[in-house]
């Protein structure tokens, strides 16, 4: 049974939540913590520390419930009629359960843009090192070594991305060891993962902060399956405990059966950027008149409770690629004699398996130089002068290469494939979500706001570009897949052309259609000539047009929801101060994503981490207590060895 009171509770196992849960409950044994996450445990299983899996996760199949889909409530006009869909996770470590496990860290200068006290880059690259057991050789001092979290290249590395830094760097995107030291904004590199190369597992912050307390220690109490509804308050405003639900309203005449937990000192939500701000409005926190028009008593009149939702925004774009590339297409598609084949190969050396890679091996981080500004619009240029220029450590967008299809492969024709992520890392883009009824599994109203600012469109569309002559420059490319691109005039010189005869006979050798041409409105490409130098594609302004209606039929989220409790004076729209206390509330933080005031131009799992760690450094001060350091040990994980790692073979 679990006790019905604790002293602190974390509503959410998110990575924010783990971490906060873990370090507090390590950090004192006899400190009854509780954490409550809707989905379900995450240990040991198969389809979460596989990292080859991932794309399972992101099944919207009925079917499929480690996510939630959140989807827009309205048609926009900004995609031409169409509604976002944003997943969340929805299992114990959140997003890092399931995310694709890249990588990534933001800016300095994007923590700094947050103009809080305490949260500069300088005061938090201490915990950036802290959470990290950092196992790739490098040539800087940011990153950490004997941290719960393992980030490596993982088990392989495909050729193909040898191939894609090779063509970078030929249209002006320089190699280096590192982008991710914090300052460098223009540069490709082989693309790190939160992968530990001794185990080939994902490195997930359920298992790295809270499965290692609970092996060792009682004092952590763990509750899935369950949503937390709303907090309770007492006269004064304190925050005295929450109620939860069952996950699923399948039982009771579709009744909400609350469960009460009481908490001594402190609740800190944690349920990410789209669930805490729906559990503040619950609790009586939020704008007043939405509170009073859904008869909910008004605890604390804010209402910057979910206003300015931020994300990043993906497109992306697919290639051919020669009949002898190594990809992932044929164990994606389902080939029973593949699959059989990469799943024996994990089972008897997953460090090195196929399946210990994410196959997004090289990536970038790019910056327009003062020419393509002039071609990229007014509105962005407005943006650029104030929001990049004097920012050199601010990427515009991220791209990377995925070693295979990153879509739905009944879909596609045969064959090889490169997906090309492209993504925005700062838009200006915002929207919002707010409960429509007090009863917690009545699906809220949403806004993603994607492209509701025309300034989006100008460096998804310069983006596009870039990528796509990254492709055309590859050893492997064979053709531009047609149909996951831009629609061009047959007769543009832009114009897409895909997979070339010599490729398409050797795929389908007795096939008796390859080459008609009837029904189609491209041409087939070129044969590959190792020798060809290639120049720059020409767009016109419709060829312009054409990729951004594509980018408003195709754009979609990076998963990196944020920005809905935003930690700014109250005065301004904030929910938080900036030490993550709810304004108008007492005993009550919020610790996740939902708190920045402002986007961080990175795969957010890293600033997750991050925040949860000054949420549990905060919270420590708070409780008087110091946090223990290295964490508990990893299950299943070598115990790390604190120094930087070499080129050892394993």
């Amino acid at each position: 049974m679990h006790p019905e009171e604790v002293d602190v509770i974390v509503a959410g196992g998110g990575p924010a939540g783990c971490v906060v849960a873990g370090r507090l409950a390590y950090a004192d044994p006899t400190l009854k913590v509780m954490l409550i996450e809707g989905g379900a445990n995450n240990r040991d299983d198969p389809w979460v520390y596989r990292p080859g899996i991932y794309v399972r996760n992101m099944q919207n199949d009925g079917v499929n419930d480690k996510a939630t889909f959140y989807t827009d409530t309205m048609k926009s006009s900004h995609m031409r009629g169409r509604r976002s869909i944003v997943p969340c996770a929805n299992i114990l470590g959140g997003g890092s359960s399931i995310n694709f496990q890249m990588y990534t860290r933001a800016s300095a200068s994007d923590w700094d843009d947050f103009k809080t006290e305490g949260w500069t880059a300088n005061d938090l690259v201490p915990l950036m090192k802290r959470l990290e057991n950092y196992q790739k050789p490098v040539n800087n001092d940011t990153h950490g070594y004997d941290g719960p979290i393992a980030i490596s290249n993982g088990g392989q590395v495909q050729p193909v991305a040898q191939d894609f830094l090779r063509a970078a760097h030929a249209i002006g995107v320089p190699y280096s060891d590192d982008i991710q030291d914090l300052t460098t904004a223009h540069g490709a590199e082989i693309w790190a993962k939160y992968i530990n190369r001794h185990t080939g597992r994902r490195s997930d912050a359920a298992t790295a902060y809270v499965h290692s307390v609970m092996d060792v220690q009682d004092n952590l109490y763990l509750r899935c399956n369950a949503r937390v509804s709303r907090v309770l308050f007492d006269a004064n405003n304190k925050a005295i405990g929450v109620a939860y639900v069952p996950s699923r309203n399948r039982t009771h005449g579709g009744k909400v059966q609350e469960t009460i937990v009481k908490a001594r000192k402190m609740v800190v939500l944690s349920s990410g950027t789209l669930g805490t701000p729906q559990i503040l409005e619950r609790s009586g926190v939020g704008n007043a008149e939405l509170l009073r028009q859904l008869d909910i008593p008004v605890v604390s009149d804010l209402p910057g409770v979910g206003e300015e939702y931020q994300d990043h925004y993906t497109t992306l774009s697919l290639y051919r690629v020669s009949n002898e590339t190594q990809t992932t297409d044929d164990f994606l598609r389902g080939a029973p004699e593949v699959q059989k084949e990469l799943f024996a190969e994990w089972e008897s050396r997953p460090e090195k398996a196929r399946l210990s890679s994410n196959c997004i091996d090289a990536g970038f981080k790019i910056r327009p130089t003062e020419e393509e500004l002039k071609e990229m619009g007014p509105e962005f240029n407005e943006l650029w002068n104030r929001y990049f220029k004097n920012k050199p450590d601010k990427p515009v967008m991220f791209g990377s290469i995925v070693g295979g299809a990153y879509a739905d492969h009944s879909l596609l024709p045969p064959g090889k494939y490169v997906t090309m992520f492209q993504y925005l890392e700062y838009p200006a883009s915002r929207g919002k979500i707010h409960i429509k009824s007090s009863n917690p599994y009545v699906e809220p109203f949403f806004d993603s706001g994607f492209m509701n600012n025309k300034a989006d469109f100008a460096p998804i569309r310069w983006s596009y570009k870039k990528t796509r002559e990254v492709a055309r420059r590859m050893d492997a490319f064979r053709g531009e897949l047609t149909s996951h691109h831009p629609h061009f005039h047959p007769d543009s010189p832009a114009a897409c052309r895909d997979i070339d005869i010599k490729t398409a006979k050797q795929l389908l050798p007795d096939g008796l259609t390859v080459g008609i041409h009837m029904g189609t409105w491209h041409r087939p490409g070129e044969p590959y000539d190792a020798s060809k130098v290639h120049e720059d594609l020409v767009y016109t302004k419709e060829d312009d047009e054409a990729i951004d209606n594509w980018i408003a039929d195709h754009v979609e989220t990076t998963w990196h929801s944020l920005g809905t409790c935003a930690m700014k004076p109250r005065e301004q729209g904030g929910v938080v101060d900036k030490r993550l206390n709810v304004f108008g509330t007492e005993n009550l933080k919020c610790v996740d994503l939902s708190i920045c005031p402002d986007n961080l131009g990175t795969n957010t799992y890293s600033s997750a981490l991050l925040v949860g760690e000054k949420g549990a450094d905060l919270i420590a001060e708070d409780l008087g207590l110091k946090i223990r350091v290295p964490h508990a040990q990893v299950p299943h994980a070598p115990v790390p060895t604190g120094k930087p790692a070499t080129q050892l073979t394993r």
